[in-house]
């Protein structure tokens, strides 16, 4: 548990260059594009969010990026998003700011905590603990 405090308060101290900033647009404006073409824009937002929380992870977590179980854990945390995504009945009406940056916080934590246990079970059965 004091990992995932440390790694949490690394998150804080994290800054994006203005390049990440410049590939999430590039990521971010066709998707909310083509949910606007196909008429579901109450999901543009949701996968935004789910994108970046992926991606600043593995920002984050970048040094573990030669491992295969690291990749293996996003892609798994990925796919259990979707169903998330598609079942929750989501608004196109405006939204507090602080509930959108609660959720993705705690979409944050959820995904370095299921790399915590993930690693540390790995680590367990490798016999390097």
């Amino acid at each position: 548990m004091n990992e995932l405090k440390r790694e949490i308060q690394e998150a804080k101290k994290l800054h994006l260059s203005w390049r990440a900033r410049l590939f999430i647009f590039i990521i971010g404006a066709p998707t909310v594009f083509l949910f606007a073409v196909y008429g579901r824009l109450e999901l543009a937002m949701p996968l935004m969010i789910i994108i970046g929380m992926h991606g600043l992870v593995i920002l984050f977590k970048w040094k573990l990026r030669r491992h295969a179980w690291f990749w293996i854990a996003m892609t798994v945390s990925a796919a259990l998003h979707a169903p998330l995504m598609l079942l929750v009945p989501w608004t196109t009406r405006w939204v507090p700011a602080l509930a959108v940056t609660v959720g993705a916080t705690a979409d944050f934590s959820l995904i370095l905590c299921i790399l915590a246990v993930v690693g540390k079970a790995k680590s367990v059965t490798a016999g390097t603990i």
